[in-house]
């Protein structure tokens, strides 16, 4: 099947692009949202917001606010690696200096909290029972819950279920910032959807990927992204990047992670880039073609 006929094949019902959700939120926190400041930091809310979006269009990409292809590709190899240490993210943004213990490890790593038994549980309980209400995965946990805490972490759990032969998945938040979040959120949760249905494929060979749900008990910005969002609000939507995994980057066994070819070749393609003083977005982006369709 080309990546065309993938993509006709997917898209039928047609389900928003993340672009076209990131737009629709920033109006209704404008419109029907408030204003707090947690923390003393203002922002701009809205409680209890769905977002419907097609895990193939889950790239935001916006005039105003370009897609950090290279910030993607490193947080993904990080996850990856399920290192819950700064050192190597550290190369891609600052940001998780400023949650990290004093040693240098956060909370947060998703692919640490997911890629084992949590996923394990998920798919085992799909195959044995392809109406099963039970395959949820959980990330934040209680031993999380601790005074001074500066990386509770925001996601709550996935819900993976399969209905009119279609995977659709559920992502509870309990907080998310729109733009150091959700843009990066979105795209890698649609990365673990798309591999629980490569994972699938043979067991229910004509399963189609359905509906990613985005849920957040709160979604907001805060008072540094105030004029941003007041652009992407209003700007004409070009053709959202459609994105495919060309097939799972690892298996599980028992729980245990096991790499797939793909990704040792990814690993050494984000090393190689990280090492070239010169590389741009355009750079990283190609690095991520080498996994995921992107048309």
């Amino acid at each position: 099947m080309n990546t065309l006929n993938q993509k006709e094949y997917l898209m039928k019902p047609f389900v928003s692009s993340l672009n076209h959700e990131f737009q629709e939120v920033i109006h209704r926190i404008e419109t029907i949202g408030t204003v707090s400041a947690p923390r003393g930091q203002k922002v701009k809310e809205l409680e209890m917001a769905t977002l419907e979006i097609s895990p193939v269009f889950a790239i935001p990409e916006f005039g105003a606010r370009k897609f950090n292809w290279k910030y993607f590709a490193g947080e993904l190899a990080w996850y990856l690696e399920k290192d819950n240490h700064i050192g190597f993210i550290s190369q891609f943004s600052n940001f998780w200096g400023n949650i990290a213990s004093t040693e240098g490890y956060i909370n947060s790593n998703y692919g640490k909290l997911l890629f084992g038994s949590q996923l394990q549980w998920a798919l085992d309980s799909l195959k044995k029972d392809k109406n099963t209400r039970q395959a949820v995965c959980f990330l934040n946990q209680p031993k999380f819950q601790y005074e001074g805490n500066k990386d509770f972490v925001c996601t709550m759990y996935l819900n993976f279920w399969i209905r009119d032969n279609k995977l659709n998945m559920k992502v509870q938040m309990r907080s998310n910032d729109i733009f150091y979040g959700l843009s990066y959120d979105a795209p890698f949760f649609s990365f673990v959807m798309q591999t629980m249905w490569h994972w699938l494929k043979p067991t229910y060979e004509d399963l189609a990927l359905g509906t990613y749900y985005h849920c957040a008990d709160n979604i907001h910005f805060y008072e540094r992204h105030f004029e941003l969002a007041e652009k992407i609000r209003f700007e004409e939507l070009d053709d959202p990047t459609y994105f495919l995994l060309k097939e799972p980057l690892f298996t599980l066994n028992d729980g245990v992670m096991v790499y797939t070819l793909p990704t040792y070749t990814f690993f050494e393609g984000v090393n190689e880039l990280i090492n070239n003083n010169t590389s741009t977005q355009e750079d990283w982006k190609k690095l991520i073609s080498t996994i995921f369709y992107l048309q």
